[in-house]
Formats: structure tokens, C-alpha cells, sequence
């Protein structure tokens, strides 16, 4: 088991190094990660396991600092791309990477069966753990019956997490912590009971499913650095105030088992949102069945009288979703998504952008499909206008397959 302070060790590891092609592999039974793209040794091989005397946090902020001495940069480190590869029954990550993984591509992998045997406890564990993840792109991955789905820890920063798979995940499908954003995360179905837990700001949700609950809380207690954009440099560092976050066109089902509501932090849909302290944008939403929409949201739906049908039916590589939906999916008035609709995140000062720079638009669905550049429909799938819900419910069907 490593922390990011530490020597990330993978039965396939990048080694601190820039560039490499990881696809079509079959990775499985590891006792610790599967892929790493994290740092090396030299920079501070588990420096708190030999000082315990301060918290591991600031030991971390020191281990940035030396790896930007040591190199780390755009230039330098990272630019990998990791697609196609079947990952499972690995106990601590299916991939790893403690800044190591930034400006890379995370594509079309098939990752399972992650700490299903609980031999680890504590941080680094899920499906998909990145630190650092400065404009990396995780698309199209289906990640299932994993701890985790996919852990997103400190400055992810003009990070896109889009049309991922993840259900049967035993914690979260999501978890953001302490990041500043911008983080875009679209189209993307979490069908686990937990979908989306963040300790973060400076976040765009737009466009998924989400079936269970959202928690959401602030950090005073941690400074975590934010960056210049597009860069591994450090502009500087604060705590999470919460908010500064933006949700739009969403469909939140309200569904599932009953979890944990401590401190209110939990909860379906987003009136977790009703009092952060930084603003928030909240349109184009709906709420179904349990969830609750925030206390100033503009345009948006709520059914709390229906209770969506939900079933998942997996047929070797193919998931099939089974979804009732009412008429509201036709009748809500939503914007089509933009670089300047989603404006910048607070403290980088970063755009919602491509990593290049330029504007980005929400054009296309989980599969491709071209969005309504008037009225796009809510959630991850972009209704065709010959399909509309006539009758109190309509059934569709989904499929998402890897090849």
C-alpha cells in the first residue's frame, strides 16, 4: 500500500516518467494497484510514516514543492494514455497516480472487484485514485463493484470526468476532495446508492444520472493548493469554503437504500447547497421520488409522488439500464451547456475549457449523440424528437458497451 507521499509502486508503473500508451491489457489480482502513474521514490519515499510528528497534509504540500523542483511539469511528466484495459481484483486501486497522472487520458477501461477483500484501510483506495489530476480526461470507463469509483484528492484542476459507467460501488460512485476546480464532470450515469460525495469547489455537474444520494462539505481545516491554469505551478493555497459549484440539465432519481445523513452532509438531490457560503448555479434539473432540489433553484422539476422503476442487467460486456421517466423529461425548458455559461472556478481563475484553452461545448450525450443546441434533454441521453413520453411513464433502454 502507498500514499501519495510515497513511491506509488503498480504491476504496470510509469516510473515518473511522460508519454506512455497502457491499452488492450488484462491486469487483475494485485495486492495493491494495478497501474500507477505516481511519483517516484526520490521526492520522498513515505515521509510521514518517519515523522509523525506533523499531519500528513502539510508533508504532502512539502512533496509538491519538491516534485516542481525536481521537474514536475507539463513538459516533463505525464501525457499518458491508458485505454482498453480490463482491470479487477486489485486491493488497493485499479489505477493510481500522485501527480504523475496529469494532462493524461483515462479511456474505455473495464475496472472491477477493487478492495472487495478490505485488506487495506484508509486514503488511495477506488477504482480510479488521482492526485494531481491537472487536464486529465477519465471518459467511458465502467467501473463497478469497486470500493470507490473514482477518487479525485487535491488539485484537480481542468479535470473532466465524462460518460463513465459506475454502479454497485459500496462507498460512492465519486468523491472530490479538497480541489478548487475547475472540475467538469458530464454525461456521466452513477448508479451506485451513493453518487456523488464532494469536499471540494469549484465544480460542473451537467448532464448525468444520478441514482442515490449527494453529500457535500466544506474543509476549514486544510490548505490545499490551487494552480496557474494549465500548469503544475502553484498559484496558491486555501481551504474549501463549499459552494462555487454548478449543477445543470441533471436528472436525480432519489433512489435507493437509506444511508448515512450525519451533520445533514448527505442527502437526495441538492438541498445540501442551501447554505454555502461561496455561490452556487443550479438550473435545468430534475427531481425525482426522494431528492430535493435547492431552495433558489430556477427552472427545474420535482415529482416526489413518483418513484422511478431502476434495474441493471449485465450480459457480458453489455449493461443494460431499465428506467421509467415521466413527461417532465419532455417538458423542462434546459440551456445548452458552454465554456460561458459554466464561467470560471473561483480561485485558479480557470475557465471550464479545454486543456488547450479554447471554449469547450457540451455537444454530445454518453454515446455520441448530438445535443439540442436549444433545449438539449436532461441526464446523460439525449432524447430523439420522435421519442416523447405521451403517457404518464416511458421505458428506455440503455446500453453501453466497451470495446
Amino acid at each position: 500500500w502507498a500514499a501519495p507521499t510515497a513511491e506509488q509502486i503498480g504491476m504496470i508503473a510509469t516510473n515518473w516518467n511522460m508519454g506512455w500508451i497502457i491499452e488492450n491489457n488484462v491486469i487483475s489480482d494485485s495486492k495493491c494497484s494495478g497501474i500507477t502513474l505516481g511519483k517516484e521514490r526520490g521526492t520522498g519515499p513515505n515521509v510521514w510514516s518517519a515523522d509523525q510528528s506533523i499531519d500528513g497534509s502539510l508533508h504532502y504540500i512539502e512533496v509538491i514543492f519538491r516534485t516542481l523542483r525536481n521537474g514536475w511539469s507539463k513538459e516533463n511528466i505525464g501525457s499518458h494514455i491508458v485505454r482498453n484495459n480490463e482491470i479487477f481484483n486489485c486491493e488497493q486501486t485499479g489505477i493510481c497516480g500522485s501527480m504523475g497522472a496529469a494532462v493524461s487520458v483515462i479511456e474505455n477501461n473495464h475496472i472491477y472487484n477493487i478492495w472487495t477483500k478490505r485488506q487495506f484501510n484508509g486514503a488511495e483506495i477506488g477504482g480510479i485514485k488521482f492526485h494531481a489530476a491537472i487536464d486529465t480526461k477519465i471518459e467511458k470507463n465502467r467501473i463497478h463493484d469497486a470500493g470507490r469509483g473514482i477518487w479525485l484528492d487535491w488539485m484537480a484542476q481542468g479535470t473532466r470526468v465524462s460518460k463513465n459507467l459506475m454502479y454497485n460501488n459500496d462507498l460512492e460512485d465519486i468523491f472530490m476532495e479538497v480541489n478548487h476546480g475547475p472540475t467538469l464532470v458530464d454525461n456521466n450515469l452513477l448508479l451506485s446508492p451513493m453518487g456523488i460525495k464532494t469536499q471540494s469547489q469549484g465544480s460542473a455537474f451537467v448532464h448525468n444520472l444520478i441514482v442515490g444520494q449527494l453529500c457535500m462539505w466544506p474543509e476549514p481545516g486544510r490548505f490545499t493548493p490551487y494552480h496557474l491554469p494549465h500548469s503544475t505551478e502553484v498559484a496558491g493555497l486555501s481551504t474549501i469554503f463549499s459552494g462555487d459549484d454548478r449543477y445543470y440539465n441533471n436528472i436525480f432519481l432519489g433512489f435507493g437504500k437509506e444511508l448515512n445523513n450525519k451533520n445533514s452532509r448527505c442527502n437526495y438531490g441538492l438541498v445540501g447547497y442551501n447554505d454555502t457560503k461561496l455561490p452556487v448555479w443550479i438550473s435545468g434539473n430534475i427531481y425525482y421520488n426522494k431528492a430535493i432540489a435547492f431552495k433558489e433553484a430556477s427552472n427545474n422539476v420535482e415529482n416526489p409522488n413518483f418513484k422511478p422503476d431502476f434495474k441493471i442487467v449485465e450480459e457480458g460486456n453489455q449493461v443494460y439500464l431499465y428506467i421509467t421517466l415521466d413527461e417532465s423529461v419532455a417538458e423542462l425548458k434546459t440551456r445548452f451547456i458552454t465554456t460561458e455559461i459554466l464561467g470560471k472556478s473561483k480561485l485558479p481563475n480557470e475557465a471550464f475549457e479545454n486543456p488547450d484553452g479554447t471554449p469547450l461545448k457540451i455537444y454530445t450525450d454518453s454515446y455520441g449523440n448530438k445535443r439540442h443546441e436549444t433545449n438539449p434533454s436532461d441526464g446523460h441521453f439525449e432524447t430523439p424528437e420522435f421519442v416523447k413520453p405521451l403517457n404518464l411513464k416511458v421505458l428506455y433502454l440503455f446500453i453501453i458497451e466497451l470495446t
